[in-house]
């Protein structure tokens, strides 16, 4: 079921550019950040990142979700 706290997560990790960052920005786990954006994604049926050096690249339908 999608609700706000995946938005939030998902946003913070597009917006940081990667899950540990977004996790020391949130004073969380990387396993709790992560699970949260998974759960987005397969509420959406779609994947929202992907890997991209040391940290994350929004896809196609990232970059629609994030915008």
């Amino acid at each position: 079921m999608l609700n706000y706290r995946h938005l939030h997560y998902f946003w913070i990790v597009a917006k940081e550019g990667g899950f540990a960052r977004a996790a020391e920005r949130q004073g969380m786990a990387v396993q709790t950040v992560s699970a949260q954006v998974r759960e987005l994604e397969r509420a959406l049926g779609h994947q929202l990142l992907k890997p991209s050096g040391r940290g994350v690249a929004l896809t196609d339908a990232g970059h629609a979700a994030f915008a």
